[in-house]
């Protein structure tokens, strides 16, 4: 009996094709790529898949194995698929996630005629202008394995996407993972699916442990540092041990960025203690600003899961020819306030001193997100007292670019709402690029 995999991608992703060859390899098993890059049509591209999953059925042994993988499915370990389809003429693994459990990132089919049989039917029903290009309807009829569950004692497939606790990398008997994302965060982006891939066949080939970046944390231990100190321009950062997995891959990234353009780098690895008790995380940025902005021309607040990607850049032209930085955010602010630089001058000496008062007013400052956060505060006040409007932010392709946004141009990258691991895994391979550019 031949088992054979057969990897159909949408879109170009070679990480994930080299962890499909890899498994097969190991494996021993025939493998298979066809890409469909380039072919817009859902109802073409369901059809072409299900003609596939024919045309290798009927060239195999009969009760052979045709393992079927899109981009979105990755091989965490390299479990054999024969044990978890003895008995079963398929395997479909259902999904635990927060975007519906079926999936069809992976498949496995046995070669027999009621399998080929069903295939043609699926065929039949997803013709080009016929009853549906949904597969999830297509694959109805068969019984799928629950979220989680377990078959010859592997776990076939959990659920992946950047903002989901990864539980999956605590699982040592897991054989594949599923990215999978809602549509109004744009479904799974092509640089989180290389991140991740490239990351895990990284850590199959060196037998390192998922997710684990403490090789970045050669930071110093003590609270507070300052580098280069006095110079006209600072950077101010803050981020504590519960984040420093990727806080010490930005500071490092800081660091390096304002030894190359001179300026100077304050960076607090713990809550000042002078902060009023319960504050926390991006609510303390108008004590920081408040602090710093007298001692230089510029200051510039910058959360720490941001990267300076092209350090090639200076911020001076940014500058030019204004008081007052932030780049537009993507949702309904009218700045995000990843990324706030104020320009030393009375007004807005005066104007932090403002934002100051009324973030400590704010009853709540327990999370980021409390009393609608911080940048809710900020932005009101930009758009009361300074009549800001969008035209007045930069956009946010050259700063404070959300890392789903990047392009070649984008000099600070922002690794916004997404859970720490997936944060840290994100940056580290960021700061590999920004390494090799610069």
């Amino acid at each position: 009996m031949t088992t054979r995999c057969l990897s159909i991608f949408h879109v170009d992703a070679p990480h994930v094709l080299a962890n499909h060859k890899h498994y097969s390899s190991r494996m021993g098993y025939e493998h298979t790529a066809v890409s469909m890059a380039g072919m817009q049509g859902k109802a073409q591209r369901t059809l072409l898949k299900y003609e596939l999953v024919l045309h290798y059925l009927r060239q195999m042994p009969e009760m052979a194995l045709l393992v079927c993988f899109s981009e979105d499915c990755l091989v965490l370990n390299m479990y054999p698929v024969e044990p978890m389809a003895e008995g079963r003429q398929h395997l479909l693994p259902s999904l635990n996630g927060n975007t519906g459990s079926h999936q069809a990132a992976v498949q496995v089919w046995r070669n027999t005629k009621d399998i080929r049989n069903f295939i043609v039917r699926c065929i039949g029903e997803c013709k080009i202008g016929g009853a549906t290009d949904d597969e999830e309807t297509l694959l109805a009829p068969l019984d799928v394995i629950e979220p989680m569950g377990e078959r010859g004692g592997v776990t076939c497939a959990m659920f992946c996407n950047p903002r989901f606790t990864p539980v999956w990398a605590t699982y040592p008997n897991l054989w594949t993972i599923v990215m999978d994302e809602e549509k109004m965060y744009g479904y799974i982006h092509p640089s989180f699916r290389n991140a991740l891939a490239e990351h895990i066949n990284d850590c199959q080939q060196k037998g390192a442990r998922l997710l684990d970046f403490s090789a970045h944390a050669n930071v110093p231990a003590e609270p507070f540092s300052v580098y280069n100190p006095g110079q006209p321009i600072a950077l101010v950062t803050y981020y504590t041990a519960n984040v420093r997995e990727y806080g010490a891959i930005a500071e490092l990234n800081f660091k390096r960025y304002c030894e190359r353009h001179g300026y100077t780098l304050y960076v607090y690895r713990d809550t000042p203690a002078e902060v009023e008790p319960g504050t926390t995380g991006t609510w303390l940025k108008p004590w920081f600003l408040r602090k710093y902005l007298p001692h230089h021309e510029w200051v510039m607040w910058v959360d720490a899961d941001i990267l300076f990607v092209d350090q090639s850049k200076p911020l001076e032209p940014l500058f030019a020819n204004r008081d007052l930085l932030a780049a537009h955010d993507i949702g309904p602010w009218i700045i995000n306030a990843g990324v706030l630089g104020f320009k030393r001058t009375d007004h807005n000496v005066e104007f932090v001193e403002e934002i100051y008062r009324a973030v400590s007013a704010a009853p709540d400052k327990s999370s980021t997100y409390a009393n609608g956060g911080d940048q809710t505060i900020i932005a009101n006040l930009l758009r009361e007292r300074l009549d800001w409007a969008l035209e007045d932010g930069l956009d946010c392709i050259g700063i404070n670019t959300p890392w789903y946004f990047q392009q070649p141009s984008s000099l600070m990258v922002h690794f916004l709402a997404i859970q720490s691991p997936m944060r840290a895994m994100l940056m580290s391979q960021q700061e590999r690029v920004s390494l090799q550019l610069n």
